[in-house]
């Protein structure tokens, strides 16, 4: 008897592929081309007319002798580590004490997380005004307590402060959602040998539940790392990188460099470098994890 031909959009071997082939479309024409073009235009010299003129490594020499682009630099690095370890802090604070009964626990994790979920473009408002300088609640209550009001937004010893601050509102409530699942996830039956051992509740967050949040510590802190990175969008609504450039990170210096100045080579020299950055990160991060 002879096989009955099917059409190959219903081959079995073919659907799984069929199925995820827009999202590959998707990712490879806004994700893998840009990359590659990234690296193109950073060897180039290119104000975004006429054809580009192929430089080499010279935009990479101009951004790291550019004091603007080193003040960046330390600005991202000084933005990532004063938010990734207290975020985690924070949100993992947050997650044990909810994954307790207390009361209207519900509607506590909905108040912590409600933030996430907000327009960055509208949290960066919102605190624009709490910090302000003469209207701001921040003052307000400094005022109260006979202290001096604060120029947050056009003080450099400030200016970065008032953006991890507002970092902290916004971010904690979606790292302890992850943590929460986390938790849950830990078998009841664990907890109760380390109680029958004679464990306190101490004792059993350090040498139990710690240990078993291994990976979500993991993924908790490279994605916070590549969010601190990667921010612009609230720190180009409080200060567009001001004063003094005393807030710009790599990310505004990007945006500067294309279009401010249409300097598009250095741009993507600069988006170049921030990327090896954080594949650097996550793949040491990843083989410390995975050694332990």
């Amino acid at each position: 008897m002879e096989e009955k031909k099917v059409p190959f959009w219903q081959n079995r071997k073919i659907v799984p592929y069929l199925y995820v082939a827009p999202n590959m479309i998707l990712f490879l024409c806004f994700m893998i081309i840009p990359l590659f073009m990234s690296f193109y235009y950073s060897l180039v010299k290119w104000n975004g007319l006429g054809d580009p003129k192929f430089i080499g490594l010279d935009n990479y020499i101009y951004i790291f002798k550019d004091k603007v682009f080193l003040q960046s630099l330390g600005n991202t690095f000084l933005y990532a580590f004063a938010t990734v370890p207290i975020l985690m802090m924070l949100a993992i604070f947050f997650a044990v004490l909810l994954n307790s009964k207390i009361p209207f626990r519900g509607f506590i994790r909905s108040a912590i997380y409600m933030p996430a979920v907000v327009s960055t473009v509208v949290v960066g408002t919102v605190f624009t005004w709490i910090f302000h300088d003469q209207l701001g609640l921040i003052n307000y209550i400094l005022n109260i307590f006979g202290r001096e009001s604060i120029k947050w937004a056009t003080d450099t010893r400030f200016a970065m402060l008032m953006v991890v601050l507002t970092t902290f509102w916004q971010r904690t409530g979606y790292n302890m959602v992850i943590y929460l699942a986390g938790l849950q996830s830990i078998s009841h039956e664990v907890m109760e040998a380390a109680t029958i051992d004679g464990a306190n509740s101490w004792q059993k967050f350090r040498y139990v539940t710690m240990p078993l949040l291994r990976n979500t510590h993991v993924f908790v802190m490279v994605t916070a790392l590549i969010h601190a990175f990667r921010n612009f969008d609230l720190i180009y609504t409080m200060t567009k990188g001001g004063p003094l450039n005393a807030t710009k990170t790599i990310v505004m210096y990007v945006y500067e460099q294309a279009f401010n100045k249409n300097y598009y080579g250095r741009a993507s020299a600069a988006g170049v470098v921030l990327f090896v950055m954080m594949m650097v990160f996550t793949i040491i991060r990843f083989r410390a994890q995975k050694e332990n």
